[in-house]
């Protein structure tokens, strides 16, 4: 069938064979976008992504030419025509089978028979992408000459996220409506922010992963190469699980509290005693550092963990329920670190002396620049909340002008239309617009369009799986955290519904950092989407949790409550 296809790409008119996939964005953009937060994709995300790919700023014409955002259905997509464009992207398309083996496959195939086209461009245009990705180039080889620059760079990484702290806490009451908006797009263009290069930064990792994977490939055990990344320190996601779960052991003594009360009731329940007001205080402090994160957290118009922290008090529970006699976070991290030394040292027993020294300076890179991973986006976070909470006091002066009926309705606006109305007063929309927008929004919700398209037409048929797994069954994926574990299945498509209990294996479509504080509870993870360099293949890594990624209809496959066990040095889940 043709599918509803909208591509942001200026270029992209006389290119009406397009490719578009949800490939990478399958982990973090799983929604269905409303009118403003389309709009906020593509002002500011897209340009972003093509700006970082590309080497050029993110205000210069190309980056919004070049803008690889792509909405099918309302679903935001990779418009892979445009990123082909890039030569950041071009010529390192292989590099695509890290974030998704079996899409990233596909798209390099599209490419070698020649189904996978670059955007028209004059001449200028391509010299100008040519110049910036060789200067790109020479600074990332500076970048990885020096140990101490990504050392420099995640200290600016935190300084900048204490500023965006401040940032978020600024009231904006007071702050005129086409002032407010102004200030993002200002604040957007900011030449000085450290996180300007933040997937160049993320580029250097993968690039360091991928080719100690080359080089150790037939060289040691893959299990050796798995365990390289265990316990790499600095990862701003995993300390939110760390911090959580020092508030977890303060709240010992309330934990028939936390267990036998919903979590939509704890804040009434814990003020009632001084006890539990003190440790509320003290939770309402961790919101403040890491409250800007949540679930789905790339759409604009989700609560952050700051507005609804249901999820995080739920893993509190999860954490009280931890047999205190089994090891917690702290302590799994310290393990997966000294496995991480372990295989280290038995990788230099098994190499000569000259390609020791080359793996040492591999290695020693890599465990310095993996944690750019996770950076990039949990600070970028903060300057998201900062948007949320302007277009939603926007929204609260419209309402008060009476021309929405609730503060969230802002969403079914357009960026254009909200704008013209903080400059001129002038109202372009109606309320039957914003009624049939949302019945659009309803109906797109109920689809689910295939990973790859082209043009219009969607290639491959995403396939229901209407019946379980039968026992016996063996499902497969692929490897992202080797180890090995047993146990009952705990289907999650939801995070905020988050009661797993410890030893249960995690089985979700897909995880994004938001997730990150189940991972220290499950047994094992298991996801339909994903790579070895997504998000949840990183983390299960750095904590030493098996983890498998790609599994196709897994959580359609498997239900909850069913025996499983995972076999993630394998790649592989039976039903038992």
């Amino acid at each position: 069938m043709d599918w509803p296809v909208e591509r942001t790409a200026t270029q992209a008119a006389d290119h009406p064979d397009g490719i578009l996939s949800d490939l990478n964005f399958g982990e973090v953009f799983p929604f269905v976008v409303k009118p403003l937060a389309k709009d906020y994709l593509t002002r500011y995300v897209g340009p972003l992504l093509a700006s970082q790919f590309a080497g050029l700023p993110r205000t210069h014409p190309l980056s919004r030419q070049l803008n690889p955002m792509a909405f099918v259905a309302g679903r935001p997509y990779m418009d892979l025509s445009a990123y082909f464009t890039l030569p950041g992207i071009a010529w390192h398309l292989g590099s695509l089978e890290s974030a998704d083996r079996t899409k990233g496959a596909a798209v390099v195939a599209l490419a070698k028979t020649g189904r996978l086209r670059p955007l028209p461009l004059s001449v200028f245009a391509r010299l100008s992408l040519y110049t910036a990705y060789a200067r790109l180039s020479l600074q990332s080889a500076l970048w990885l000459l020096r140990l101490q620059t990504p050392v420099n760079l995640l200290q600016a990484y935190r300084d900048r996220t204490a500023e965006l702290r401040v940032l978020v806490c600024q009231p904006v009451d007071q702050v005129p409506s086409a002032a407010l908006l102004r200030d993002l797009d200002e604040r957007f263009s900011d030449t000085g922010d450290p996180t300007s290069n933040a997937l160049r930064h993320l580029g250097i990792a993968f690039f360091l992963y991928s080719a100690l994977q080359e080089f150790l490939s037939d060289r040691v055990p893959t299990v050796l190469v798995h365990d390289l990344g265990q316990g790499i320190p600095n990862s701003f996601t995993t300390e939110i699980s760390l911090d959580l779960w020092r508030l977890a052991e303060k709240a010992r003594h309330m934990a028939a509290v936390f267990t036998e009360t919903p979590p939509d009731q704890l804040p009434g329940t814990l003020n009632t005693t001084m006890g539990g007001r003190q440790w509320w205080a003290q939770f309402e402090e961790m919101l403040m550092r890491h409250g800007h994160r949540g679930e789905v957290e790339l759409d604009i118009t989700t609560p952050r963990w700051r507005e609804a922290p249901r999820f995080l008090l739920q893993t509190v529970t999860n954490y009280l329920r931890h047999p205190e006699d089994q090891a917690g976070p702290a302590e799994m991290l310290k393990k997966a670190i000294g496995s991480r030394e372990a295989a280290a040292a038995a990788i230099r027993t098994t190499l000569p002396r000259p390609l020791r020294l080359l793996f040492d300076w591999l290695y020693s890179r890599y465990v310095v620049w993996m944690p750019f991973r996770e950076a990039g986006k949990y600070t970028w976070l903060l300057w998201l909340e900062r948007c949320r909470t302007v277009y939603r006091e926007l929204g609260r002066r419209l309402v008060a002008e009476g021309q929405l009926h609730a503060i969230d309705d802002v969403f079914w606006l357009h960026l254009g239309e909200l704008s013209a109305w903080a400059e001129s007063g002038q109202i372009g929309w109606s309320a039957a617009m914003l009624k049939e927008r949302e019945r659009q929004w309803v109906a797109w919700s109920s689809l689910r369009p295939p990973p790859l398209l082209i043009g219009s037409h969607g290639v491959e048929e995403a396939r229901p799986f209407s019946s379980p797994a039968s026992l016996g069954a063996v499902l497969r994926g692929t490897p992202a955290s080797s180890g090995q574990a047993e146990g009952i299945a705990r289907v999650m498509t939801d995070p905020r519904n988050a009661d797993l209990r410890k030893g249960e294996i995690l089985v979700t479509r897909y995880t994004d950092p938001a997730w990150t504080p189940l991972f220290f509870t499950a047994a094992a993870l298991v996801t339909e989407v994903g790579g070895v360099l997504s998000h949840g293949a990183v983390i299960a890594r750095e904590i030493g949790l098996p983890a498998i990624v790609g599994v196709a209809g897994v959580t359609s496959r498997i239900r909850s409550g069913q025996r499983v066990r995972v076999n993630a040095t394998e790649g592989t889940v039976e039903v038992l």
